[in-house]
């Protein structure tokens, strides 16, 4: 019935290929009564930026911090190497135009990630050797997470500021930061932003998120830039998931536009000299047809990079990495009562040294990422090396113990 209807409506306003997004259980929806005691909750916290003003039952997350959010998006390192081994630079603004598509495609979880304990860190060492991963909560108010992933091509900082609003139905989480890729070849330097993201129906309906706003990836050795616009989804879902883009070369004439949907696939048009697209186009990039059907909605790379950890493995890890999270392991094993427990525990911790460093009149000092003034390249923080340093010796010691 609700089908014949939407048609009915579709054809009576004249709007084609809409779309609504289907209730169903692999969606990772909240049960009704969880819904109405978050409402009754949030209730006065409506238009404001409620990032750190509460504390939210733990029902309400996925078994991850955001540091190792942070992280995901390197499950497209391929096309990042692409951007980082072409020697062309329009393909290259299309392969990282194409990487943020791809992150976003997989951004469809509608649980919160848990907010990461001021200097909580999180590392990942890609198997083959591909590349190194390091983030570090570096403030929490406001809240701000740094990372660095290192390669024999490129070098890729992100910087995360969040910033979220509760809107009755709605939330809305705006991300301030700036991203940093940089070809070790050619030392071409390339920074962009980054996309709102607002969560649908937190009280009523099926959950559903969209992204919206304007990226620009800029190069700022040759002056060649990319301008992506992500579309925010329209009545009845109209113009959900669309991305038009335009690359520039270095004396703003348009060289390449962009076309897709940032949930399926990124195509590459070159403009003829009467400004029109050439009709073949190139598709840098296409969506995964993995089919997800675990509770929390996490891909395989998700499962086998960012969650799962061996006994051994843990031995190496600094007692500040994400994974060891009492809250995110009880979590993760289904315990929500020794989940909500161990978070209320770390949040008092945390609070509790807050005032003790007040008190003391300290200031926070971070462990990898040192606060910079660099108005040039438009960094705020610099790796300063030392974890890859301390991993190597927790390795090394690890070593000597088997051996004994």
């Amino acid at each position: 019935m609700f089908s014949g209807a939407l048609n009915y409506m579709k054809s009576l306003v004249g709007i084609e290929n809409l779309q609504v997004e289907e209730s169903g259980d692999n969606k990772g929806n909240i049960e009704p009564e969880q819904r109405k005691g978050l409402l009754k909750q949030l209730s006065s916290y409506v238009g404001k930026d409620v990032t750190s003003l509460i504390s939210l039952p733990v029902w309400i997350f996925e078994p991850v911090s955001f540091l190792q959010v942070m992280s995901e998006p390197l499950q497209y390192n391929g096309l990042l190497q692409k951007a980082a081994k072409t020697e062309d630079p329009y393909l290259r603004l299309a392969y990282l135009a194409a990487f943020n598509c791809a992150l976003y495609s997989t951004a469809v979880r509608t649980r919160k990630p848990f907010n990461p304990i001021l200097g909580e860190t999180f590392e990942i060492v890609e198997k083959n050797g591909e590349f190194k991963f390091i983030a570090e909560q570096v403030s929490h108010h406001p809240p701000i997470g740094v990372s660095e992933t290192t390669t024999e091509d490129y070098t890729l900082q992100l910087e995360t500021e969040l910033k979220s609003k509760f809107y009755g139905n709605s939330s809305e989480v705006e991300i301030g930061g700036t991203n940093h890729f940089t070809v070790n070849k050619t030392g071409d330097h390339y920074t962009w932003g980054h996309l709102v993201t607002c969560c649908h129906n937190i009280i009523i309906g099926s959950l559903w998120l969209d992204h919206y706003g304007d990226l620009v990836i800029q190069n700022h050795k040759t002056g060649e830039k990319c301008v992506l616009k992500f579309a925010k989804s329209g009545w009845l879902g109209a113009g959900r998931f669309t991305v038009h883009g335009e690359i520039f070369d270095e004396n703003d004439e348009i060289r390449y536009r962009l076309s897709g949907k940032w949930n399926e696939s990124l195509q590459m048009f070159q403009v003829m000299d009467n400004g029109t697209n050439n009709t073949v186009g190139k598709t840098l990039w296409e969506a995964s047809k993995e089919q997800i059907t675990n509770k929390f909605l996490f891909p395989k790379w998700v499962e086998e990079n960012v969650i799962d950890i061996s006994p051994e493995y843990e031995k190496i890890l600094p007692p500040t990495d994400s994974r060891l999270r009492p809250d995110r392991r009880a979590l993760e094993a289904g315990d929500l009562d020794l989940a909500g427990k161990q978070k209320h525990t770390l949040e008092e911790k945390q609070r509790e040294d807050k005032k003790t460093r007040t008190t003391a009149n300290q200031e926070w000092e971070t462990n990898y990422f040192k606060k910079v003034d660099d108005e040039k390249h438009q960094y705020r923080w610099k790796f300063n090396g030392k974890y890859w340093e301390e991993r190597e010796e927790r390795v090394k010691a690890n070593t000597t113990t088997k051996s004994d």
